[in-house]
C-alpha cells in the first residue's frame, strides 16, 4: 500500500501550530517520516517529541499475525491540527483514544464534527479510509491514543465474511455519530496499558502485545456485532449524558482497591440524581454501579495472579477480603475457575 505524510510548523496570527497531513496505512513509515520532519532519531520504532512541539512519543508496534498499531502518549505544547486523507484503498483504523482537553478540541470524521471544550473523552470507534479524518486541539492537550490498522480481508479471518460486510457498512455509514458507541471502560484501559507498558527486554513481549491487541479488536466488534443486530440501535443518552457517566467510571476505577464512593457521592459528583445516575450508568456499561466495580476488581485480581508474582491470599489481602474462600467465591463466580487453578494453569503453560 501506498502512503502520504507531510509535516510542518507553520507560525499562524494566534501562535504556532503543530500541523500533520498523511494517509493512514503504514504506521511505520509514518513513525519515520515524522522523525524525519521533526529531525528527532528513531529508536525501537519510537520517537520522542521535541519540547517546542510537545512532550511525548509515538511508536510504532507489528505483531506476528500481521496487525499494525501505533501508540501515542503526549502533551501538546502547541495548538495542532492532525489530517489523514481518504484513500482508494479499504482498510480501517480502530481507535482507543484518551483525550484530556483544557481548551478545545474537533474530530472530523467526512463532513461531521464532534466538538469538546473543557473535558476528557475516552473512546473506541472505528474509521474508515472512505472518510477524510481529523483531530483539530489546542495546546496543552493531553493525548493518550493506540490505532490498530487493518484491512477488511484481514478481519474477515477472524469473523464471518458476510457478518464483517453488513456491520462495516453500517457502523461507517453513521460517521462522527458512532463516536459515542464504545467508551472506554476500566477493562479496555487495563489492555491499553499493558501494550503500552510491556518493556522491550520482556521475552514474551510479542505474544503479549498480539494478544492484547486482538482482546480489543474481538471485544469492539463483539459489541459492534450484537448492537447492530439492531438497526434503529442508538445510545438513548446525551453528549453531556455520556460525559458525565464516563467521569463516574473513571472515579469509580481509579483505586479498585478502595472502598468505592456511595451512590449518593457519586450523584453528587454527577450533579444528577440517583435514580438517573444509575439509569444511565446502565445504559453506557450494561451493568448496575456496584457490580461493574465488583468485576473490574476481579479483573484487577485476576491480572495480579497472572503475573505469577502474588499467590491467592496475598491478592485477596489486597482487594480487602479477610476472608479467603469469599474472594475464591467471588472470583469463580467472574471467571468460572478458582483462583488457584488459575495459577497452576500458569504454571503448566509454562
Amino acid at each position: 500500500m501506498g502512503q502520504v505524510c507531510n509535516l510542518f510548523c507553520e507560525q499562524v496570527k494566534y501562535g504556532a501550530v503543530f500541523e500533520f497531513d498523511y494517509t493512514d496505512n503504514n504506521y511505520e513509515q509514518l513513525v519515520h517520516a515524522m522523525a524525519d520532519a521533526l529531525k528527532v532519531p528513531v529508536h525501537n520504532d519510537q520517537l520522542h517529541f521535541p519540547e517546542a512541539i510537545g512532550t511525548g512519543s509515538l511508536r510504532h508496534i507489528h505483531v506476528p499475525n500481521g496487525l499494525h498499531a501505533y501508540i501515542m502518549d503526549c502533551t501538546m505544547h502547541q495548538d495542532w491540527h492532525i489530517h489523514v486523507n481518504k484513500s482508494h484503498e479499504e482498510y480501517y483504523t480502530l481507535r482507543f483514544d484518551e483525550l484530556t482537553i483544557p481548551h478545545s478540541l474537533t474530530i472530523g470524521i467526512a463532513e461531521e464534527k464532534i466538538r469538546g471544550k473543557n473535558t476528557n473523552k475516552a473512546l473506541a470507534y472505528l474509521t474508515s479510509s472512505r472518510y477524510n479524518w481529523s483531530y483539530e486541539g489546542s495546546a496543552e492537550c493531553t493525548y493518550k491514543g493506540l490505532h490498530i490498522l487493518f484491512s477488511k480481508r484481514w478481519l474477515a479471518q477472524y469473523f464471518e465474511i458476510e457478518r464483517v460486510e453488513e456491520v462495516l457498512s453500517s457502523y461507517i455509514a453513521l460517521k462522527a455519530e458512532s463516536i459515542n458507541i464504545v467508551p472506554l471502560d476500566a477493562r479496555y484501559r487495563r489492555w491499553m496499558k499493558t501494550i503500552s507498558h510491556v518493556e522491550d527486554s520482556n521475552p514474551l513481549r510479542l505474544p503479549i502485545l498480539q494478544n492484547r491487541m486482538m482482546l480489543l479488536i474481538e471485544r469492539f466488534f463483539s459489541s459492534l456485532f450484537e448492537k447492530m443486530s439492531n438497526p434503529a440501535y442508538r445510545l438513548p443518552l446525551t453528549h453531556e449524558d455520556i460525559a458525565r457517566v464516563m467521569h463516574i467510571e473513571r472515579l469509580l476505577t481509579r483505586n479498585v482497591l478502595q472502598t468505592p464512593p456511595s451512590i449518593q457521592q457519586l450523584a453528587k459528583i454527577a450533579a444528577v440524581s440517583e435514580s438517573k445516575l444509575k439509569k444511565d450508568f446502565k445504559t453506557m456499561y450494561s451493568f448496575p454501579i456496584y457490580e461493574y466495580f465488583q468485576k473490574a476488581r476481579m479483573h484487577a485480581a485476576q491480572d495480579k495472579l497472572l503475573t505469577g508474582k502474588f499467590s491467592v491470599k496475598e491478592v485477596a489481602m489486597e482487594l480487602g477480603y479477610s476472608n479467603l474462600s469469599n474472594f475464591t467465591i467471588a472470583f469463580k463466580k467472574e471467571f468460572g475457575i478458582l483462583p488457584s487453578q488459575l495459577l497452576s494453569q500458569k504454571k503448566l503453560s509454562h
